[in-house]
């Protein structure tokens, strides 16, 4: 399945696993939408999201 993402689209997670927080040894929290958030502005930052 392909999901096409415009420019300003919103995207929401929902569900515990996907929105708990975890912690590699030494890292900062952090959770399944930020990782992914950090990875689309990497490859897309002509198309941003919210």
């Amino acid at each position: 399945m392909t999901i096409t993402l415009k420019s300003h689209s919103t995207v929401l997670f929902t569900g515990d696993s996907i929105t708990d927080l975890w912690r590699p040894d030494g890292e900062d929290r952090c959770g399944y939408p930020l990782l992914v958030a950090g990875e689309w502005c990497f490859r897309h930052p002509e198309r941003p999201l919210t």
